[in-house]
């Protein structure tokens, strides 16, 4: 797949999260063999009143895409030229979000109930910006508004070099399954590059989806917390063993603490331990206690005297079949 000067021969793309992906989670994906990571929301009207004060770009930090989310076709293009002159590699355009503070803000997935105005957004865009540019979508508004084949079209006709669809409506929010009958259908309706995202949890599924769906790209979101393994190649079989999930988390927690200072670091790793011991044993006791942890060294001797009960208790603590193994559930 290629976006602009971009070539990817497999690529398996860490989905805009906000909140979550942060510079450090981007960090340690990226470590993992993800091909392109992307940041989490970012509003194109609060980098264009703050000239890009708050947002952090890293030499070392590529491939990466900025993706905005807005409104208004002038500010989406004064902040996406913003961020092509401090270093992106890309711009992705918000197009699915369903929470309703970003649906009230007229952005998001409420911009797929009017096809005009995308266009008119990604004309701007497109006109400010030579970097690759993309947008992120769902299939509709609802089940009886599916659109997101002539949103795809209206895109393509305005340069925008690929599309990430997640096949749900903003009704069903992250309930029920993702359609992947409709990323196929979109592959074949247009010539720029699909993006496939949605229930894609281990690498076994990620592959299954490009064989399925002809898509060009995997993007992978919620199954990625807790996971970062689901980018490995060479882990196809293996399930990350009690050492190598405090290693991730040790890691991360460093990367945290290079952007945040130790104080904030401790905050944010709370909901990656979470989710790094969300599918295993035992694992009640050891959450109550997250939010009490203060200092790093109480933080992973927790860590380590969970990992070790474990241990004693069940010296094979994940189990089940490949497809079905993954530190998420």
């Amino acid at each position: 797949m290629r976006l602009g000067n971009l070539q990817f021969d497999h690529p398996l793309m860490l989905a805009p999260m906000s909140g979550i992906t942060d510079h450090p989670f981007r960090r340690l994906t990226t470590q993992m063999g993800c091909n392109l990571t992307f940041t989490g929301l970012v509003s194109a009207e609060g980098l264009v009143r703050k000239r890009g004060a708050f947002l952090k770009i890293e030499p070392e930090e590529h491939p990466f895409f900025v993706q905005l989310f807005g409104s208004d076709p002038e500010v989406l293009a004064e902040a996406a030229a913003m961020t092509e002159s401090m270093g992106t590699n890309g711009i992705d355009i918000n197009m699915g979000c369903p929470a309703k503070q970003v649906i009230q803000a007229g952005a998001g997935v409420d911009l797929m109930r009017s096809p005009g105005k995308v266009k008119k957004i990604l004309a701007a865009v497109r006109s400010r910006v030579n970097c690759p540019l993309t947008i992120k979508i769902r299939s509709g508004w609802n089940q009886e508004n599916i659109n997101a084949v002539e949103i795809s079209k209206t895109a393509e006709d305005c340069g925008v070099d690929a599309i990430s669809l997640h096949p749900r409506t903003k009704e069903q929010g992250f309930r029920g399954r993702a359609d992947w009958k409709l990323i196929e259908d979109l592959k074949r309706s247009v010539r720029i590059p699909v993006i496939g995202n949605g229930d894609v949890k281990t690498f076994f599924s990620a592959r299954r989806m490009f064989e399925t769906t002809g898509c060009d790209g995997v993007m992978v979101g919620r199954g990625a917390l807790g996971n970062p393994w689901v980018f490995c190649r060479d882990r196809l079989d293996a399930v990350p063993s009690l050492g190598e999930r405090q290693e991730a988390l040790e890691r991360l927690f460093s990367f945290l603490q290079d952007d945040y200072g130790e104080k904030r670091a401790i905050i944010a790793i709370r909901k990656h331990l979470y989710w790094f011991t969300k599918a295993l044993p035992l694992n009640a006791s050891f959450h109550s206690k997250l939010s009490i942890l203060r200092e790093k060294e109480t933080v992973f001797e927790a860590v380590k005297s969970y990992f070790d009960q474990i241990s004693r208790r069940n010296p094979c603590p994940s189990s089940g079949s490949a497809e079905n193994r993954s530190v998420t559930g």
